[in-house]
């Protein structure tokens, strides 16, 4: 105790006591404020690094990515798929500065160790600096169909998603990591992975605004065509239950949905282009000789069926209206035959990605009957009467552009793009010498169409 001081009043100085436990509780105050500002710090970067992400730049290696032997820039990288439990291997090569993407998918026996687009096929080179563009090849996916399945596939019941991986969890790490627009994209498609191609574009005509199909089986929603799923599902990879797990039964509803040839016209609504080829089934003399004779049987066979596939498939796009593009190609089922494909098919999607707005037009066909039903929620709501059409215009903000499509018999429905679909509208009959007058009333739908062009 200090001593006092003499004639002053006696203070007694309380020391603070410095024991074991004291030191203990200081220590953990410390590493608590400590830890509260580191993760205040990396909350705050990681969202300035969300917010800018790097676009392009192939030379920088992003986090947890490593590059891959092939050169070229490519790096590997893993990309968490919550859909499938699971890490994603996507081997990326980068843009100079742009927001462009070409997702390159693989075949039917695609290696769960890298994409084939790496090693049989040096896409990053067909697709050099010039093109400036992303290019995104996944890995893995054998036997697949890039689907979502219902069920399990195989013995150990593995859930497959990879339709919900290519368009919700790899978009937004592409455009996170590379400044990959989600939508400014290409998709291509080989074998197995062709038709696939063509119905992921057609069902997500947000994400891509061209498809390439090479060597593709598009009809597939009939006896031949299950058969044919069953057969290389089972010889691959040994997924006797995928004729069942992956759509259901053949014939139902899943199938057709997911049978190319029966969603041409989405293409054609969606305003996309579709490149096709298949080769002739004739080896050349190159590819004679890098074969053993049994591989050279199984790519003439292979691709002899695709080019009936092909020659049918492009008969029915013309059909359809949908703008296609069919390159001419020779050859078997191989990977020659799908390196000259993607070198030929090049400047026709970048030609595209380049001049076409990003697609945002969405259709959608109901019956004119809910249309005009007071509480419908589906569309704007509308008066109809049995003897003319009725045109429908909204409230809504009356600069936004829109788009009427008009089917016979049917009301046509004009909806800018920000509008909601329950907007309040007024209706109004049409002029006299309105052409639509003379549709026959006997179709009974409506085809509503809303379209936002690109900032």
């Amino acid at each position: 105790m200090p001593s006092a001081v003499p004639g002053s009043p006696q203070w007694t100085v309380l020391e603070s006591p410095t024991g074991p436990r004291t030191r203990v509780l200081r220590a953990l105050a410390v590493a608590a404020v400590l830890a509260l500002g580191v993760f205040v710090g990396t909350a705050y970067f990681s969202n300035q690094n969300s917010a800018q992400a790097l676009v392009g730049h192939p030379e920088v290696l992003r986090p947890g990515c490593t590059w891959d032997k092939s050169g070229n820039f490519v790096q590997n990288c893993w990309v968490w798929s919550p859909s499938q439990n699971k890490n994603v291997m996507v081997q990326i090569r980068a843009s100079n500065d742009s927001t462009r993407g070409v997702y390159l998918l693989d075949g039917m026996r695609a290696s769960d160790a890298r994409s084939a687009w790496t090693t049989d096929v040096q896409a990053s080179k067909i697709y050099d600096g010039s093109t400036n563009t992303t290019l995104v090849m996944p890995v893995g996916g054998a036997s697949s169909f890039y689907t979502d399945w219902n069920g399990g596939a195989g013995a150990n019941n593995v859930p497959i998603k990879q339709e919900t991986f290519l368009t919700s969890e790899l978009p937004a790490y592409l455009q996170q990591q590379f400044g990959v627009a989600p939508n400014n994209n290409a998709i291509v498609g080989l074998s197995m992975s062709a038709g696939p191609a063509v119905t992921l574009a057609a069902k997500h005509p947000e994400q891509f605004k061209v498809v390439q199909a090479m060597s593709g089986y598009y009809q597939i929603d009939n006896p031949l065509g299950a058969l044919g799923v069953f057969a290389t599902q089972t010889m691959v990879s040994n997924y006797t239950n995928g004729i069942v797990n992956m759509w259901g039964p053949p014939g139902s509803a899943q199938w057709a949905a997911n049978d190319p040839s029966k969603n041409l016209a989405k293409l054609k609504e969606n305003g996309q282009v579709l490149v096709v080829s298949s080769g002739n089934a004739f080896l050349s003399p190159q590819e004679m000789a890098s074969m053993a004779p049994q591989d050279r049987i199984s790519a003439i066979l292979l691709e002899a069926l695709s080019a009936v596939s092909t020659v049918l498939f492009q008969l029915q796009a013309a059909q359809q209206g949908v703008s296609v593009v069919s390159l001419p190609n020779y050859g078997g089922h191989d990977w020659a035959n799908w390196q000259r494909g993607l070198t030929s098919g090049r400047d026709t999607v970048m030609n595209a990605l380049r001049s076409s707005p990003p697609v945002t037009q969405k259709t959608t066909v109901l019956p004119a009957a809910q249309i005009g039903a007071p509480s419908s929620s589906a569309s704007s709501s509308s008066a109809t009467s049995s003897s003319a059409p009725v045109s429908t215009s909204s409230t809504a903000d009356s600069t936004a552009p829109t788009t009427t499509t008009t089917v016979p018999g049917s009301v046509a429905v004009s909806a800018p793009a920000s509008a909601s679909e329950s907007a309040a509208s007024e209706s109004s009959a049409p002029a006299s010498g309105d052409a639509s007058q003379s549709a026959d009333p006997s179709d009974s739908s409506v085809v509503t169409t809303t379209t936002t062009p690109a900032p």
